[in-house]
């Protein structure tokens, strides 16, 4: 039978969080470094961005030092997405696209391809030297110290179920304020509506004029469904709905962008692509035009003022209960839904919880 365990304060919470993704991160390093598997990489990534979102959503009650902070983290994140970035252009292209094109284009493709694997080549050198260096290798032992002996602010010692909706509900907002759900709105009598009748060229400008903003709405999707998947098991239910839709959704504008991206990425290899490699580009364009239909389908869902209340309402019901401990991450970076929380079996006796060090916040600059 599996222990179980109470994560009554904000800074219990906070503590298992660091040092669970922490561990993940340090536990690929050494694969990414041998540079056999793809998936190794990707792997080491969510581990940092789930850290990432841990110390966001606990900042107020952490006392972490200087190099563990998370400007850090998203420092060695960026590094270790521009090799992420040409691993998923190399198999997008090879594994979605090449199949489908007829000889004259896998030649030009193949063009492509090479060139892409000299870029590679030089990034990785970089990410190389970024795990054996700094600010990585800091990174990582500042905050296994602080694993080992962490420190708090006072604010730590707060239940959590207490604290939880104050940190949370900002983040959320933020995503609701977004300019990206206004992308393809019209305005009438009864507010903001989904266009639905723009034709492909219409829709083609709108994404190219207005893809800087999808994708940092991408970014901003990814961050709040990281932040309500680290605080699920208080909420037991009532968030794996958004939590479902907004992974869909990401994946959504993901390939809205990637269209735009390869397409940029081919046509910089290959003089007039376009032209060249027809079959191609009409896949592209299939593809983009797809995934705006998916789009626009996440795009009414979440303008409809009753469902950012729903999820509001349910932010400000968090519950105290007991909890397995959460299993390793699966191998696709998620825990699997059937260990994302334990059912909730009845009150159960309550076991004394540990309190975290509760001190004064001292300067950050250790």
């Amino acid at each position: 039978m599996a222990t179980t365990q109470q994560y009554t304060t904000l800074g219990a919470m906070a503590h298992r969080a660091i040092a669970r993704y922490l561990k993940q991160m340090v536990a690929y390093e050494q694969p990414v470094l041998a540079d056999t598997d793809p998936e190794n990489l990707h792997q080491m990534r969510v581990g940092l961005r789930r850290l990432r979102t841990a110390v966001q959503v606990f900042d107020a009650g952490l006392d972490l030092p200087k190099a563990g902070r998370e400007a850090k983290i998203a420092a060695v994140g960026r590094r270790l997405g521009q090799l992420r970035d040409l691993d998923v252009i190399w198999a997008t292209l090879r594994d979605r696209y090449a199949p489908d094109l007829p000889d004259s284009e896998q030649q030009q493709l193949g063009l492509v391809l090479l060139h892409l694997a000299k870029v590679r080549h030089k990034t990785f050198k970089r990410v190389k030297k970024l795990l054996k260096g700094a600010p990585y290798q800091p990174l990582k032992q500042a905050l296994s110290n602080w694993v080992a002996e962490p420190t708090y602010t006072a604010i730590a010692a707060l239940p959590a179920d207490q604290v939880l909706p104050d940190l949370l509900l900002p983040l959320v907002s933020q995503l609701w304020l977004h300019p990206g759900w206004l992308v393809g709105t019209t305005t009438n009598l009864n507010g903001l509506a989904v266009n639905t009748h723009l034709n492909q060229p219409n829709t083609d400008a709108l994404i190219s004029n207005q893809g800087p903003t999808l994708h940092s709405l991408r970014k901003q999707v990814k961050r709040v469904r990281y932040q309500l998947r680290l605080v699920a098991d208080l909420y037991p239910h009532s968030l794996d709905d958004d939590i479902d839709r907004l992974s869909a959704m990401q994946d959504t504008l993901g390939d809205l962008q990637d269209s735009t991206v390869l397409e940029d990425f081919i046509g910089a290899v290959v003089p007039s692509a376009r032209g060249q490699m027809p079959t191609l580009f009409a896949l592209l364009g299939d593809r983009r035009h797809e995934a705006w239909r998916q789009w626009q389908g996440y795009q009414q869902h979440y303008l409809e003022a009753d469902q950012r209340q729903r999820l509001r309402l349910a932010l400000l019901q968090p519950e105290t209960q007991e909890q397995e401990p959460i299993p390793a991450e699966q191998p696709n970076g998620d825990a699997s839904r059937s260990h994302r929380r334990s059912k909730v079996t009845g009150k159960a006796a309550k076991p004394k919880p540990s309190q975290p060090k509760a001190k004064s916040k001292v300067s950050k600059a250790k």
